[in-house]
C-alpha cells in the first residue's frame, strides 16, 4: 500500500464515476458480503448520524464513500474479507473510540486543549499511511455542496471528519498483511 499520486487518483475516481447503476450495485453488495461490519458502519451508521442533521449532506457523504471504495478497489484490489479477520473491525472501533472520546469531551475544555486534541487526531498515526490527496478531493466535494446549500458549519466539519475516518478506515484494512 502507498499514498495515491494524483494521476493514480484521478484514474480511480474516473473508474468510480465510470460505474453504471448494476456494477454500482455490485460494488456495494461484495463490500457487504466482504465487510459486513465495516459496511454497515460507513453506509448506515455515518449517514444516519449526518443525516440527523443534513439528508443532503447524508446522501453526498455515501456518494463519496462509494468514490472511495472504488479507488481502493481500483488501485489495491478486491477489499480483504471479513472471514480471514473477524475481529477487525471491532478493533478499529475500540481504536476509533480512544481517538474520538476526547474530542468529545472537548467541548469541556478550553479552546487551546481542545484544538490540540483536534490537531492529534488528524495526525498521521505511526506507520499510518496519509490519503491526503484522496482527502483533498473529499473536502472540495462537501465544501461545494455547502456552498450551495443551507449547511451549518458543524455539519460540514462532521461530515469531513467521518470522511477521514473512512479513508482511513479503508487504508487500515487495506494495510494489514493478508491471512493465507
Amino acid at each position: 500500500m502507498h499514498s495515491l499520486y494524483t494521476q493514480e487518483l484521478y484514474q480511480a475516481l474516473e473508474y468510480a464515476r465510470s460505474q453504471d447503476q448494476e456494477s454500482g450495485k455490485r460494488t456495494m453488495i461484495q463490500m457487504e458480503i466482504d465487510q459486513p461490519m465495516f459496511f454497515q458502519t460507513v453506509f448506515k451508521t455515518f449517514p444516519s448520524i449526518i443525516a440527523e442533521r443534513n439528508e443532503d449532506m447524508a446522501n453526498l457523504f455515501m456518494d463519496l464513500c462509494f468514490d472511495v471504495a472504488c479507488v481502493y478497489k481500483k488501485v489495491f484490489g478486491a477489499m480483504p474479507k471479513f472471514k480471514d479477520d473477524p475481529t477487525w473491525m471491532e478493533r478499529q472501533a475500540g481504536l476509533l473510540d480512544k481517538e474520538l472520546k476526547p474530542l468529545m469531551e472537548g467541548r469541556f475544555v478550553n479552546d487551546k486543549r481542545s484544538q490540540k486534541m483536534k490537531e492529534d487526531f488528524f495526525k498521521p498515526k505511526a506507520n499510518e499511511i496519509a490519503q491526503n490527496a484522496l482527502l483533498q478531493f473529499l473536502n472540495e466535494g462537501v465544501d461545494d455542496l455547502a456552498a450551495d446549500t443551507q449547511s451549518d458549519d458543524s455539519t460540514v466539519d462532521l461530515t469531513k471528519t467521518m470522511l477521514f475516518v473512512v479513508v482511513r478506515l479503508f487504508t487500515n484494512l487495506y494495510s494489514k498483511p493478508t491471512l493465507q
